[in-house]
Formats: C-alpha cells, sequence, structure tokens
C-alpha cells in the first residue's frame, strides 16, 4: 500500500515538536497529544505539502484496564494528491475525544461507533447516540472486560416453567439469565433520539424488514409532502460483533466470519483479510496463488454487480432484467461451485495463497463464460441504457459531489461515479493488479444514472482482467505452489489450518476494492500472538451509506429506493 514515507512524516516532527513517529508492518503512524489533535489533522488536510483530504476510517483501541490511559483514538486519512495514507493517533484522557465532525462529515457515524462500542465520548459532536446497539443498552461490547458471550442480566421465563417449575436449569440448554433485547418502548426511545426535532409533519418509516431496503435497514424520513427533509438510519439489526470474534479466534478461522459480511461478494471479502494478515507477517504469497486470486476476486465482482443490476431494475420497474442478470449469474456461480466447493460462503482464500489449486477444466469454463458475456452486457445496456423511464429515473437524480467523496470517506463505483477515480487496485497494486491492465471508469456527474453507467463499465473491465489472468495460469505448471512455502518452521509457521501460526506484534492496515468500496483490516497486536488484539474492520459499505442521509435531502420520497440501489449496501457488511 501507498503510505507516507517515514523521512516525509520526521518532517512533521521537526516542524512540530510534539508528534512522535512510528513504522508499523508496511504503514506509517504519527501519534499526537490530545490537545494538538485537531490542529494536527486539520494542517495535514489543509497543507498544500501533504492535503490528507479523505477521510477513510476511525477507530479506537483498548489496552486494557490496567493501562492509563486506556483508549486510543486511531484515524487514517489519504491524501489523493500523493497517492498516499498515514495513520493518526492520540490517547483517549478521560475517555474523551474532540470530535472530527468539522473537518470530516464521515466522521459522524465512525465517531457514533466508536462511543457505541467503547464509549468515548466525543466533545462537539452534534448528536452522539449509539450506532449499532439501542439507545438504552448500558454496555460498550467491544471493550476488553465485555465478555464473548454477552452480559447475562435479563430474566427470561420459559413456557416449560408451567410444567416443571423451577427445576430447568441446565435443562434444554435453558439459562434463566440471557442477554439484554430491546422491546418496544426501548425502539421507540431509539428511534426519537435519531431524530429528536421534527421539521415537518409526516415522519415516514422505510423498513427495517421492507424488500426495498434489500435488508434489515430502517430509515427514518422527515417529510413535507412528498420531499425528504431530514433523513437518519438505523442499523445494527444484523449486527452480530465480528471484530469482537475477530479478538477471539486464531487468524484462520477468522477467514468464515468474513464471508458473513458482505455475502454477495464473499471471496472479496476474505481478500481483504488475508491481505492484512498477510503484510502483518511480511510474506509474499506465491505467483500461482496471487493470479488465482485476481481472477476469482473479478469473478465475484461480476457476480455481484449482476445481483446488483437485476434487483435496482426490478425495483424501478423494469422486471425482465432480473430474469436475464441471474441467467449469467448462475453460470459464474456454477463456476465458484466448481472451484472451491461452494456457491455463496466461499471461504477459499487462505493466509497464504489459497486452500486448492484451480480443478481440471476450471480455465476453459471461466474462458466460455467470459468470451459470451460482453455481448450479454451489451444487451443489458439496449434494454435501459437510452430507455426513458430509466433515463427520468436516474439522470440528475440524487447527486453525490467530489467533495462528498472526501467528506464521507466515499469509495469504490459511489467514489468513481462522482469522477474520483479512487481505486486500491490501482494505489497498492495487490496479489497481480500490479501486472495487469484496465482502465477506471469514472463519471461527470456524480448522479445515479453515472453510478449506473460506471459499475457497468467495470463488469467490462473486470473480463478484460479475467482474460489476462487465464493467459497467465495457463502458463503455469500444476506443480508450481499455490499457498506459502514456510522457509523455517521453527520462525515462522503458516499452515492453511492456521494452527499454531501467530502473527507479530505491531499493527497494519489494508485493504482490497470490492463492489461495494473499500473493505479495510487494521490489526493491532500487543505481542505476538494467536489471536489479534485490535481487528478493526474499515466497510465500504458502511461509509457510502452514510451519504445517504444527506443526498436525499431535497429529493422526492421515490427517490429513496433509486439511491439507495446506487449506493447498493449490504447490510452485514455495515452492520458487521
Amino acid at each position: 500500500m501507498a503510505w507516507i514515507s517515514l523521512e516525509k512524516a520526521k518532517k512533521l516532527e521537526e516542524r512540530f515538536g510534539y508528534p512522535k513517529v512510528s513504522e508499523g508492518k508496511g504503514v506509517v503512524s504519527v501519534e499526537v497529544p490530545k490537545d494538538k489533535f485537531i490542529e494536527f489533522l486539520t494542517f495535514l488536510k489543509e497543507d498544500p505539502e501533504y492535503q490528507f483530504k479523505m477521510f477513510i476510517d476511525l477507530t479506537i483501541i483498548d489496552h486494557g484496564e490496567k493501562e492509563d490511559p486506556r483508549f486510543q483514538g486511531v484515524v487514517i486519512l489519504f491524501s489523493p494528491k500523493n497517492q498516499e495514507r498515514i495513520i493518526v493517533k492520540t490517547w483517549a484522557e478521560n475517555e474523551t475525544l474532540p470530535t472530527l465532525t468539522n473537518l470530516w462529515k464521515g466522521a459522524k457515524w465512525a465517531e457514533r461507533e466508536a462511543w457505541d462500542m467503547f464509549g468515548i465520548k466525543f466533545e462537539g459532536h452534534e448528536n452522539l447516540v449509539r450506532m449499532l446497539l439501542w439507545e438504552t443498552y448500558p454496555y460498550h461490547p467491544l471493550r476488553k472486560d465485555f465478555p464473548l458471550e454477552g452480559i447475562k442480566d435479563t430474566e427470561l421465563p420459559s413456557l416449560n416453567e408451567s410444567l416443571r417449575g423451577e427445576n430447568l436449569e441446565g435443562l434444554f440448554n435453558y439459562d434463566r439469565m440471557h442477554t439484554a433485547l430491546p422491546t418496544m418502548e426501548d425502539l421507540e426511545i431509539t428511534q426519537k433520539k435519531r431524530m429528536p426535532a421534527k421539521t415537518s409533519q409526516i415522519v415516514l418509516n422505510w423498513g427495517p424488514l421492507h424488500p426495498g431496503t434489500h435488508g434489515t435497514i430502517w430509515f427514518l424520513f422527515d417529510l413535507d409532502g412528498e420531499y425528504v427533509k431530514q433523513c437518519d438510519i438505523i442499523i445494527g439489526q444484523l449486527h452480530r460483533g465480528v471484530e469482537k470474534l475477530g479478538e477471539n479466534v486464531n487468524w484462520q478461522q477468522f477467514i468464515p466470519y468474513t464471508d458473513r459480511m458482505d455475502y454477495i461478494a464473499a471471496i472479496n471479502e476474505n481478500h481483504a483479510y488475508v491481505l492484512a494478515a498477510e503484510k502483518m507477517l511480511g510474506i509474499e504469497v506465491p505467483e500461482k496463488a496471487k493470479w488465482i486470486r485476481t481472477m476469482m476476486a473479478e469473478l465475484s465482482r461480476i457476480n455481484s454487480h449482476l445481483l446488483w443490476l437485476g434487483t435496482y431494475a426490478l425495483d424501478l420497474g423494469a422486471l425482465t432484467m432480473f430474469l436475464y442478470t441471474f441467467r449469467e449469474r448462475e453460470k459464474i456461480m456454477d463456476i465458484i461451485e466448481g472451484i472451491t466447493g461452494a456457491r455463496f460462503t466461499i471461504n477459499y482464500f487462505r493466509i497464504g495463497g489459497v486452500f486448492a489449486d484451480l480443478p481440471y477444466g476450471a480455465l476453459d469454463a471461466i474462458e466460455h463464460l467470459i468470451k459470451d458475456l460482453p455481448q450479454r452486457i451489451n444487451d443489458y445496456e439496449t434494454l435501459l441504457t437510452r430507455n426513458r423511464i430509466w433515463l427520468s429515473r436516474n439522470k440528475d437524480v440524487c447527486v453525490i459531489t467530489e467533495e462528498d467523496v472526501y467528506q464521507y470517506g466515499l469509495t469504490g463505483a459511489v467514489a468513481r461515479g462522482s469522477g474520483v477515480p479512487y481505486d486500491v487496485r490501482k494505489i497498492d497494486k495487490y496479489d497481480a493488479y500490479g501486472e495487469v491492465e484496465f482502465d477506471i471508469p469514472v463519471g461527470e456527474k456524480g448522479d445515479s444514472y453515472d453510478r449506473y453507467l460506471v459499475r457497468m463499465e467495470e463488469m467490462r473491465q473486470s473480463i478484460r482482467i479475467i482474460q489476462q489472468c487465464i493467459a497467465k495460469l495457463r502458463k503455469m505448471s500444476k506443480n508450481d505452489p499455490y499457498f506459502f512455502q514456510t522457509p523455517d518452521e521453527k520462525k515462522l509457521k503458516v499452515t492453511i489450518d492456521g494452527r499454531g501460526m501467530k502473527l507479530p506484534a505491531g499493527e497494519t492496515y489494508a485493504s482490497s476494492d470490492n463492489p461495494r468500496g473499500e473493505l479495510g483490516f487494521y490489526i493491532y497486536n500487543k505481542k505476538d500472538g494467536l489471536k489479534a488484539h485490535r481487528m478493526r474492520i474499515r466497510s465500504g459499505a458502511f461509509y457510502n451509506l452514510q451519504v445517504f442521509t444527506k443526498a436525499i435531502i431535497g429529493r422526492p420520497i421515490a427517490d429513496a429506493i433509486t439511491l439507495l440501489s446506487t449506493i447498493d449496501p449490504v447490510v452485514g457488511e455495515t452492520d458487521r
């Protein structure tokens, strides 16, 4: 990954005196005092030499109850001018930090999540409410002293009590005390806290169980007639504590959990995680594994975009498209099943390579698919791109600007539709992306139509990449390794099942460009360990969804479904 050089970061030390620069596993971080935090970030954002104006992520590390201060804030920024990143850290003295929302609007949700999960208060935040849990929940689950199974503080009577009375403990796995669940009253309080002041007469609830939301998302609209005046989104219905799980299972065991986030593009989710772990280990995977992973990631991107196109057109009334895209999607899923043994939650990538080599005939099947696919994409465009209804529902609808991209940390097709050529595949050149040729399509206006066109072109570019991967893999021998060969097991143990594998102390961040934007993993280890001390997942879908609350303002409520479809979030990843 492209990071600020150590020399350039040292200049910050010389200029200000107070920053402490350190080098992690392929990353550079700068620690500053809390009272200089905003001043330093403002400089990084506005100085012409640095221009770190794109917000990527904000999270917290809990160093444990014995440490004082205990919590540390971590911010990741990107400079579009220099194509490099930086990590800035500060200690949360008295469990508080200054808000970053005056610098980046995208920090709003990240700070709410940090409050929700760690109990860190952000001074100056306009409405610091919970992000994923309900408002009356009393705990902060990502703190190290919060048990993995939750805190059983709520009595839950059993129906069997009428037959067996009090003698139920231990039977049917019964336990009288359970972790808390939200009541209707809790949800009502949560709703009111999210939108404390109505400006109009109607508050419309959309979701959490509505087919148009494509998952369990709860939208609140404050409406003046048909037009949206305010909007907030309540997520968390699919929150499963994936980050907490990542800190409690071993490194390879965590891969199947990443499958369950963006289950539409499970391969891409695996990809980002194994890249981060490999970066932490400092290993280079075999050439064959790189090309296989690149090819599979692009197949997965096409697969995901086909589902997006079919459901998007369905939402806007073009029913036939769904049937066409699922025809091609089924073929891709058959190929993925033939290679990996699974159709949905794939779990094929490993830290160190892939689980198994390509089976006989796999390249022929993929070649046959991509020979036919460009014409199918042309057919989809014939049906939609110049269609009068399609144009009226998409052109000039819900414009997202270039400045929004930097402010909210937007990535993937949402950023590129707004004219920002931000693509981690080009910036980081991970796996074989540095050796293949492909273009980054960008939009001109940033409206829904541009986001549609960008994804259509992305499928064509993915086909280009797959063609190059096939040509390369055909030249390789069946005997070429597809998994990392450990030179000395006493010093470094990397196994397919992950047994005994330790990752060293330090910190790293790595990401991949997924169908729903940049998925990044920030890993922090206090010492060499079988598990991560801190496993942060930077979700592209989470940050992209946040811009919905801005882009829908002033638009008719009917545009909500268009906007949501062109943002294309998956709730498993937003909630994690």
